[in-house]
């Protein structure tokens, strides 16, 4: 699970939302201070996370020492108030920010590690500034306490913190694609200018006198000896991280939890360190108790803190569930339905056991979920993670929790746990159930899908209801709207185009072209971008509809045109950029914007080396041979031919380019599918076979063929068959199935290819890739990752008339309704993780529409930009 998303839910019940912008919805989040008159001859602009004061008419200096300031809960505001007082005289420009919803964004548990623990970030335009900020805010902060920046080092011993970089914002195009932030290097150039979560100077930069022993003591290792072995990191969080290690006295292998003083907060603004306390003292409370592990050892180094525990040889509930759960298959039969019932009642039972255990002492243990539950060899159960455990069952609020699994809030004590396990009980058979925190009424349904699937008994249902309560409070969501949709799905007597009617209306309600950042809501990637990209913002959502015959919002075309008016550094790649937003514009007729946005995006191709289709050289040679087709130009055939050569060099050598060391950092962003064998449609190796197969189309020159085939082999050595005979990519921890980066998107190249050439290899995956299609069984219910993609792939895959086909996709049709959700009536479905509402092209409401309309017309409307309508449709 990617935790960053739980930052973008703080802010709005429903959608995805930068956690800064509560301040300006009326949450009354905002510090006093961000509310305070404007100084005379300044500027004030607010964006999603800071708000920045500027003098007017001095230019910030480019990059430079930069000089941050962090804070806890208790000091934040006193911090900023001070911070003002000293730099607005002085005229030095600076940022913060502006709420404690965007404080507790910017410090919580799964924050980015790089950035974490800034609270106000100030910018000094030379070494006399600089000194001037360290001397005077150190003297007049002396004590104050706060999160350690990672990135940063830190001046004497108060919360000022420096790193180099630049000020104001500039954007650097790399070969894989992506754009990050950028400064200047000595020869003039862009470079890289990342936050990693460690302190570094760029080469040629020389530090002045007063940064020369802060810089020291961040960069010269510590002498202090570690008590510890460690054999391997386990996980990461902004917190601190969990160590596989051993302890050289006696060899015994430990877990080590390590915490950072004032980082990670939770909802309730409790820090790593005191969450990390408690779990030594809620361990040693328990000791002795079945399952639970035992305490060696709680110790510090480095100003850290750590804890020694037992460590558990075993596999997390959540691992194992996912190897066993028989709707990952076609057709699972009713003895492998009833083997794994059995098997996930008895682990539930183990579960109850041990949290009465754990009762009986007096303790809550607060986080119950899957992946909190390990099963050893002999099939025991054990429990991990007691940070969130109280010894106060009367007065325990729960203020971390894996979504779904939090309990209302009126419930105490031991109630909160069996409110957990009764959720458990219902996900290892609909393991979808991060829903319930948009509707926990939704746990109705899933139980009724439950009991059509799965033998289980009476008994084991009312468990799970009465662990869940006898009503199922409001969530904030329900409460903002989020409820039953007026159009709901009925088996064979579904309304469809009443409810694609809804889906295409809630998303026009959606639509805020007030908003600069984004017109629709979408997954959190959007964020990256300017909001107008194919995939994850506008583009997408009004290709969708028109696609389906919707209308689009007014004023969407000026939107779009704006969005890319206020690009930095084009993007140039097609889901991602530049190319996607102009084949949008197209549609819409206005082909000359469309041509212009073409031509200012043409000389950073020279740049980009990453030939996927995503953002890469193959989305944008498969968009030039369309324009080359609607134009009649073929100067964009000539040019897409020549990307294809690239794209041809690149598949014979075998390896996909990489941003060297920004790689690692640019991860850390959240900015980068996988750099280091990345397969599939969209980021693998079958959007350069799709390209070079259109070129061999064009020209008939067998080699383009010759170097299709050899991508899609590529992606094919990355498949393998799972034992329910579905083909997938193996990523090393999952088995992916899907159009993005799965089996789907591989099988639907595949096909079009073995219509030129026969290729037994080729045939063979495309019957395991059906059957993945036709699994009974998705997490999502998305296009690119979910439900309605594979439907979509499976008819474009199979031939007309097929009844088994038939059969599967009324079956996938159907199962829809597990996450069908109503917004004010309208019919939505949740997004990635499923944690908000999605309204974009790739997680949400507009690829879903198509994916529907594609299948409810047989194919002949398309369900993704280039490719071949299935050759039964029409």
């Amino acid at each position: 699970m990617d935790k960053r998303y739980e930052t973008y839910c703080m802010a709005d019940p429903v959608f995805f939302e930068a956690p800064g912008r509560d301040g300006e919805q009326g949450t009354g989040t905002d510090y006093e201070v961000a509310g305070w008159t404007v100084p005379e001859g300044w500027r004030r602009h607010r964006g999603d996370i800071w708000l920045e004061l500027t003098p007017r008419g001095e230019r910030m200096v480019d990059q430079g020492w930069k000089v941050h300031a962090s804070g806890t809960a208790a000091n934040a505001e006193h911090i900023i108030e001070t911070v003002h007082r000293f730099c607005v005289p002085r005229g030095y420009a600076f940022k913060f920010l502006p709420s404690r919803r965007a404080f507790l964004g910017q410090n919580a548990k799964y924050a980015p590690r790089g950035g974490s623990g800034k609270l106000v970030t100030i910018y000094p335009r030379d070494e006399q500034e600089l000194t001037d900020v360290l001397t005077g805010l150190s003297a007049l902060l002396e004590g104050e306490p706060g999160p350690y920046i990672l990135s940063d080092a830190r001046y004497e011993a108060g919360p000022l913190y420096v790193r180099y970089g630049g000020f104001r914002k500039r954007e650097l195009l790399l070969e894989s694609g992506d754009v990050v932030p950028a400064m200047q290097g000595p020869d003039g150039e862009l470079v890289p200018d990342i936050r990693k979560p460690v302190f570094e100077i760029p080469e040629w930069v020389t530090p002045p006198d007063i940064l020369k022993a802060s810089i020291t003591a961040r960069t010269v290792p510590s002498d202090e000896p570690f008590p510890y072995h460690v054999e391997k990191p386990l996980h990461f969080s902004n917190g601190g991280g969990i160590y596989l290690a051993t302890r050289p006295a006696d060899g015994a292998r430990v877990v080590l939890k390590e915490a950072r003083p004032h980082a990670a907060l939770d909802a309730a603004g409790t820090d790593a360190v005191t969450r990390l306390q408690r779990e030594r003292d809620i361990l040693e409370r328990l000791a002795g108790t079945r399952g639970v592990p035992r305490v060696y050892e709680y110790f510090m180094a480095w100003d850290h803190h750590f804890l020694a525990i037992e460590y558990f040889d075993g596999e997390r509930l959540s691992s194992r569930e996912a190897q066993t759960y028989p709707l990952l298959g076609p057709a699972a039969t009713h003895e492998e339905k009833a083997a794994y019932t059995s098997w996930a009642v008895e682990v539930c039972d183990q579960v109850e056991a041990l949290l009465d255990g754990i009762h009986a002492r007096g303790v809550v243990y607060g986080d119950v979920h899957p992946h909190n539950v390990l099963i050893l060899g002999d099939g025991q159960a054990v429990l991990v993670d007691f940070e969130t455990s109280s010894a106060d069952p009367a007065g325990f609020r729960q203020a971390l929790a894996a979504p779904g699994f939090a309990a209302p809030p009126e419930f105490r004590g031991a109630a909160i746990d069996q409110f957990a396990l009764a959720v458990l009980r219902l996900w290892l058979f609909m393991p979808i159930i991060p829903v319930l925190t948009l509707d926990r009424s939704k746990a109705h349904d899933l139980i009724d899908a439950m009991r059509e699937n799965f033998p289980v008994s009476d008994a084991y249902v009312r468990a799970i209801r009465d662990g869940l309560g006898a009503s199922m409070p409001s969530t904030r969501a329900v409460e903002a709207g989020i409820g039953k949709p007026r159009v709901r799905i009925e088996g064979d007597a579904t309304d469809w185009t009443a409810l694609m009617d809804s889906m295409a209306a809630a998303i026009n309600a959606s639509a805020t072209p007030g908003r600069a950042d984004r017109l629709f809501p979408g997954d959190v990637r959007q964020f990256s971008h300017t909001g107008d990209t194919f995939a994850f913002g506008a583009s997408g959502v009004l290709y969708a509809l028109m696609e389906c015959g919707y209308p689009i919002p007014e004023g969407a075309e000026s939107w779009l045109m704006a969005a890319v008016d206020r690009a930095g550094v084009l993007q140039p790649g097609f889901f991602d950029g530049v190319h996607g937003t102009a084949h949008v514009l197209d549609k819409m007729g206005l082909r000359d914007e469309a041509l212009k946005l073409l031509d200012h995006a043409d000389p950073l191709l020279d740049r980009l080396h990453n030939p996927n289709l995503y953002g890469g050289l193959s989305g944008i040679g498969l968009n030039l041979m369309h324009f080359a087709d609607v134009t009649g130009d073929s100067a964009f055939g000539d040019r897409a031919l020549q990307l294809a050569q690239r794209v041809a060099d690149t598949v014979a050598r075998g390896a996909f380019p990489t941003p060297g060391n920004a790689a690692a950092a640019v991860a850390e962003l959240g900015l980068v599918r996988k750099l280091m064998g990345p397969a599939g449609l969209l980021n693998g190796w079958s959007g350069p076979a799709l390209l070079l197969l259109r070129a061999y189309e064009r020209t008939g020159e067998s080699a383009w063929l010759d170097a299709a085939f050899q991508a899609s082999h590529r992606d094919l050595d990355r498949c393998r068959v799972s034992e329910f005979g579905t083909l997938n990519v193996d990523e090393g921890w999952r088995l992916n199935p899907y159009l993005e980066g799965g089996a789907a998107g591989i099988a639907l190249v595949c096909a079009e290819l073995i219509r030129y050439r026969e290729d037994a290899r080729l045939a063979d995956s495309l019957t395991a890739a059906r059957k993945s299609c036709a699994s009974e069984f998705f997490v999502l219910p998305a296009l690119w990752t979910g439900r309605v993609g594979q439907m979509a792939a499976l008819q474009h895959l199979s031939g007309p008339g097929d009844p088994e086909v038939a059969d599967v996709t009324r079956r996938h049709l159907e199962r829809l309704s597990w996450h069908l959700l109503g917004l004010h009536g309208e019919a939505v479905f949740p997004g990635f993780q499923l944690l908000r509402i999605s309204m974009d092209y790739a997680t949400g409401n507009a690829g879903i529409l198509l994916g529907l309309k594609s299948v409810l017309s047989g194919g002949s409307v398309g369900f993704l930009p280039f490719l071949r309508q299935a050759a039964h449709a029409g």
